[in-house]
């Protein structure tokens, strides 16, 4: 199982402030995620050799890259990556042990008997391929019975506990063949799992898409094609939506060609676009979603022109009316209604003053000069986004003169307010920047899934990119707060009894407050409290409050200094072994009250 978590939304309020962070987390019944290593020394060596690679297969059909040792066999298929030569009809798996010898001389033990393929009665993929297959009958020798009869000496540096899985072919009369398909799997006789090392088929994939031409277009829009295109290249299919409505069909994508297009003409307006591609079935490829592609078709605007005058100005400085008229002088019928007219002086980039045009076109703007001096004012338009095009008026110019002091002494009356502050709370985490639980192995006693991670960036520094959590607080009166964390329960979307993991079986340990240097709160201010996770854990429909699943209070302050404060911990994740393979998503919502 892997897992990562990935914030969804964050929030902050005068009273309450929430930040929520997704859980992904795949799922399993049986097998480990194999994790994927650096090419062995040997396979140069032995690549003239090499027809190909294995893949592992589950009793459903499902990719496998890990599982136990003590378990007959490595899964209840293999199957080669090509074809093999005609005639050959069965197939059988070998376990090497690796030395410093040539591959062609390494001591091994049979895996398997020999088994017929192609094998019909096999789920889809492996029921339909022509490629050699070896099924496993549960007969199969246990890996950790044959490491320990063929163990692993080599020294070399990084390849310790790796082994070579062939298959080999034969056939009735056939002669016996030079060439096999080879997989690396390396051994943990210390927790008894292994996992595919090498070659890795786990694959994530991006989707991008592109709009032809490009946005905007002028009404009418002309066709626009989509083109998403899905990197590395996959097998099989892409989607295109607008929103919830599909567009168009749903175009099949290869290995070879992960381009998909469609044809659609926008309307006008902005439409949101978005590709998603969906791997074939029995792939170990990732699906992924576009970012959403939003096409802009506008309405021609109508040219405007734009007339400023003034009164009052050219004598001592005090109140200026400025007035002028916005025409509409692509269809002179109509009246410019809609917009705002802002004032600039003496080539300012920064308007002085600004009004709005009324329904006849018109507008007043008065303003009161405090100092005398020259003036050079022009009146410009924003425009309307859905029928006026902006125009600016010619400049108006005039000098103010400084007034004589009639009142030269004023008494003021002073005020200030004391703002109410905020409180809010912050992960770093987003979509693209997931915290990411990695595998979940099989703990010691092979009674659950496990896996953790650090919920900080590891430096104690408040505000860095990746801190764990960061409260900042600027409420006035030195009032205290109050921080939970929620669990929902995680769920593979299958629907299945066994495609949801506990909501009690998530924790936070490990609590730590991180202070920032010269800030009001300081260590002594903020209580922490961990929630260890369910262990063992609970089942998908257990009613119980254990781990993150009642949403506990994991820190107070009751000092109530104002400041700011971050907070570190170690998220865990436990997953009963009845867990169904999978990708697992849910929420932690941390919410501080004050």
């Amino acid at each position: 199982m892997k897992g990562r978590f990935r914030t969804l939304a964050a929030g902050a309020a005068t009273a309450v402030a929430v930040a929520s962070v997704g859980v992904l987390a795949g799922g399993g019944t049986a097998f480990a995620a194999g994790g994927g290593g650096p090419t062995p020394p040997w396979e140069s060596t032995a690549q003239a050799n090499i027809a190909g690679s294995i893949t592992f297969y589950n009793a459903q059909g499902q990719v496998v890259t890990g599982g136990s040792i003590t378990a007959n066999g490595l899964a209840a298929y293999a199957v080669a990556s090509s074809p093999g030569p005609a005639g050959y009809t069965k197939a059988t798996l070998h376990l090497y042990t690796p030395s410093l010898a040539n591959p062609g001389t390494w001591s091994n033990n049979i895996i398997s008997a020999s088994t017929t393929y192609p094998n019909t009665a096999a789920p889809a993929p492996i029921g339909t391929t022509a490629n050699p297959v070896e099924s496993n009958t549960g007969s199969d020798a246990t890996i950790s019975s044959l490491v320990a009869a063929i163990p692993n000496t080599v020294t070399q540096a990084g390849y310790p506990g790796l082994y070579d899985v062939r298959m080999t072919l034969s056939g009735a009369g056939q002669p016996a063949l030079t060439t096999y398909y080879d997989t690396v799997i390396s051994v943990d006789t210390t927790n008894n799992t292994w996992s595919v090392d090498f070659p890795d088929f786990t694959q994530n994939t991006t989707t991008t898409l592109s709009a032809s031409p490009p946005s905007p277009q002028t009404a009418p829009a002309s066709p626009v094609t989509l083109t998403a295109t899905v990197s590395p290249a996959s097998a099989g299919t892409v989607s295109f939506w607008s929103g919830s409505t599909q567009v168009g069909t749903t175009q099949t994508v290869t290995a070879t060609n992960g381009v998909a297009t469609v044809s659609v003409t926008p309307p006008t307006g902005s439409t949101p676009y978005q590709a998603i591609y969906t791997p074939a079935v029995g792939s170990a490829d990732i699906g992924s979603a576009s970012s959403t592609l939003n096409y802009q078709v506008t309405v021609p605007l109508d040219a405007t022109t734009t007339t400023l005058a003034q009164t009052g100005g050219g004598a001592a400085a005090g109140l200026v009316t400025f007035t002028g008229n916005v025409s509409d002088t692509t269809n002179t019928a109509t009246t410019v209604n809609a917009g705002t007219v802002s004032l600039f002086d003496n080539g300012s980039t920064t308007p002085f003053a600004s009004g709005a045009v009324s329904s006849t076109g018109s507008f007043s703007i008065p303003f009161t000069y405090t100092s005398a001096g020259g003036h050079s004012v022009v009146a410009t338009y924003s425009g309307n986004a859905t029928q006026f095009a902006g125009s600016s008026s010619a400049p108006v110019t005039f000098t103010e003169t400084a007034p004589a002091c009639t009142t030269c002494n004023d008494t003021q009356t002073i005020e200030g307010t004391v703002p109410a502050g905020t409180i809010s709370i912050s992960t770093p985490y987003t979509a693209t920047n997931p915290l990411n639980l990695g595998t979940l192995a099989l703990n010691s006693a092979g009674t659950f899934f496990t896996a953790s991670a650090p919920l900080d960036n590891g430096t104690g520094v408040v505000g860095s990119t990746f801190q764990g959590i960061t409260i900042v607080d600027t409420q006035a009166g030195a009032l205290p707060w109050t921080v939970t964390a929620t669990s929902s329960n995680l769920s593979d979307g299958s629907g299945h009894a066994n495609g949801v993991i506990n909501g009690e079986n998530v924790g936070l340990t490990g609590l730590t407050p991180v202070f920032v240097t010269g800030n009001s709160i300081v260590a002594g201010d903020v209580n922490v409290f961990n929630q260890p996770a369910a262990t063992p854990p609970v089942s998908p429909t257990d009613p119980g409050t254990l781990g993150l699943k009642s949403g506990p209070t994991i820190a107070t302050d009751t000092i109530q200094p104002v400041g700011t404060v971050g907070i570190n911990g170690t998220v865990t994740l436990n997953a009963p072994t009845s867990t169904e393979a999978g990708t697992f998503v849910g929420t932690i919502t941390f919410t501080i009250t004050g």
